[in-house]
């Protein structure tokens, strides 16, 4: 309990620090007013996959009576001659925007406050087991409520998100196009020594007389071939892809976690 006690305070003094080097980066920032000069589309490729893609943005602005210029990375087009708000740090004489404040700073704060929290509840349930009495003659009780509550939460959601889906495709509103693969996305995630790819393909098509291109939100194990065609559905009222993932498994996860949740009621209200 004394090295979980630790570890908790080590990672919540972490997030402070973190905390602190934000601010002690922005006392010695200063707000500049950056007018883009160009604006180029760069796309990143990997084995024939766009696996990243950004404009670089090239700005001038004025800092002390001097003229400097500087290059974003934006993730939009910005027209020339449009002011963007930025911040200058001189530590290291970089310009950037508030979104983009974790190019200056380390970033521990997220997988501290993580771990923080975990061995924050370890503390807890040492401290309840400890109790004695009442509550460690209950804790089947407590545990049972806790994750009939889970998989309550559970099984509204996917339910819920089941029901959304099925309804906006089902809406009047889309309807069924032919489109294009005219390019792939590639997003790799590393878990030890194997590397996971999933592929996004990016569609084109025609609606109401105008090209849209789309990138699909919904990943698949294996690339699609380029320059394919496949029938899509669309969202003729927005014009944008009408997809949602597995609407049929979420929908037997929901009616499973509901069961589970049922039976967990049903033995509490036994043990009552």
């Amino acid at each position: 309990m004394i090295i979980s006690t630790v570890i908790t305070v080590t990672c919540f003094l972490v997030i402070i620090s973190d905390l602190i080097n934000v601010l002690a980066v922005f006392k010695s920032c200063k707000s500049v007013k950056c007018s883009v000069i160009s604006s180029k589309k760069v796309s990143v490729r990997e084995d024939g996959y766009l696996v990243r893609e950004y404009y670089k943005t090239e700005i001038s602005f004025e800092l002390e009576g001097t003229s400097k210029t500087a290059t974003l990375e934006t993730s939009t087009f910005c027209q020339k001659g449009q002011m963007l708000n930025c911040w200058y740090y001189p530590k290291r004489n970089i310009v950037f925007r508030k979104r983009d404040i974790k190019t200056v700073l380390n970033g521990y704060a997220i997988p501290a406050f993580s771990v923080g929290v975990l061995f924050l509840s370890l503390n807890l349930i040492f401290h309840i087991t400890s109790l004695g009495g009442l509550i460690v003659n209950n804790s089947i009780i407590v545990i049972g409520v806790i994750l009939t509550t889970v998989f309550a939460t559970l099984a509204v959601w996917f339910i819920w998100y089941s029901v959304i889906a099925f309804r906006a495709t089902k809406s009047p509103h889309v309807s069924e196009v032919k489109a294009e693969i005219i390019d792939i996305v590639k997003k790799s995630k590393r878990h030890r020594e194997n590397v996971h790819a999933t592929f996004y393909p990016i569609y084109k098509y025609n609606l109401n007389g105008s090209e849209h291109i789309v990138k699909s939100k919904l990943g698949r194990e294996y690339p699609p071939r380029k320059n394919s065609k496949e029938n899509i559905l669309v969202n003729v009222k927005k014009g944008s892809l009408a997809e949602f993932k597995d609407i049929g498994e979420s929908l037997i996860l929901g009616i499973c976690f509901l069961i589970i949740a049922g039976l967990f009621i049903y033995v509490l209200a036994f043990m009552k």
